[in-house]
């Protein structure tokens, strides 16, 4: 009897021990963690400026900084980059821009978990605030609320999540699938490595990698492989040039300023 009680008394501690190590890894197993992703190519303080040209005429400048602390959102770090865009003087009585986007970028996971809009341009006025829940694979905007595939970026951070990819050492032709919001909608695309060149700027000669965006053509572009992007040969992955062949003429960002970069501009040529 004694020994009955004494075996019945250890299956039930096993039991609650099994039971508790089900409890535990179930737990784990349902417990969302952010990916860890690899960020060698910008710091905090980063600033790029960009003069824009539709066909021959300066039609407008363009900066994208990321500032120089970090900020919180829900006890995570993120980088919060501002991007602007504003047509020049001279163009405004033509057709005036004033474009202002906010990305607050996970630090480890290189994806937005909050972004923010106001764009005027001409007559058009328009605005956005979105929240991203990589978790439940939702965002939610001042414009509804939609579901995302995990890890979709925004429009600014995109630009930041890419340079973190090894571009640097891919071969020509290697493609990389990227998906982004805007205006409630969830786009996909790819960035193919189309060659390497060098190109001139105002700021010298660079190496560069050569990287076709595949596009939606569309009333605004001629086909898909309507923009190609220019980023430099080396760690920072800077981009120098977006050209873009639009249904009503071509325009052209070229880089015109930077600071504070990561690593040393080792594909500015001597």
């Amino acid at each position: 009897m004694v020994t009955l009680q004494l075996v019945m008394k250890y299956s039930k501690k096993n039991i609650t021990l099994f039971l508790l190590i089900l409890v535990l890894f179930s737990f784990k197993s349902d417990n969302f963690e952010f990916r860890k992703m690899d960020n060698t190519a910008f710091i905090q303080g980063e600033t790029i400026e960009f003069r824009i040209h539709y066909g021959f005429v300066t039609a407008g400048y363009g900066s994208i900084r990321v500032l120089p602390y970090l900020e919180k959102i829900k006890g995570r770090d993120v980088y919060h980059v501002i991007g602007k865009g504003k047509s020049a003087s001279s163009f405004d009585w033509f057709f005036k821009v004033r474009d202002e986007y906010h990305s607050f970028i996970d630090v480890n996971a290189l994806a937005p978990l909050k972004y923010s809009k106001e764009q005027h341009e001409g007559g058009y006025n328009d605005q956005d605030n979105a929240a991203f829940d990589h978790e439940k694979k939702m965002v939610t905007s001042i414009k509804g609320s939609i579901s995302m595939p995990e890890y979709t970026q925004d429009i600014i951070s995109m630009l930041y999540y890419a340079r973190s990819l090894k571009v640097k050492d891919a071969a020509i032709g290697t493609t990389y699938p990227i998906t982004f919001y805007l205006d409630k909608a969830v786009t996909k695309i790819s960035l193919k490595i189309i060659g390497r060149e060098i190109i001139y700027t105002d700021l010298g000669k660079f190496n560069a990698i050569k990287i076709r965006p595949q596009v939606i053509a569309d009333r605004v572009f001629k086909d898909e492989d309507a923009m190609t992007l220019w980023v430099t040969d080396d760690a920072n992955l800077l981009p120098l040039r977006i050209q873009a062949d639009l249904a009503v003429g071509s325009i052209k960002a070229d880089i015109v300023k930077y600071s504070n970069l990561k690593n040393n501009a080792d594909a500015l040529v001597k």
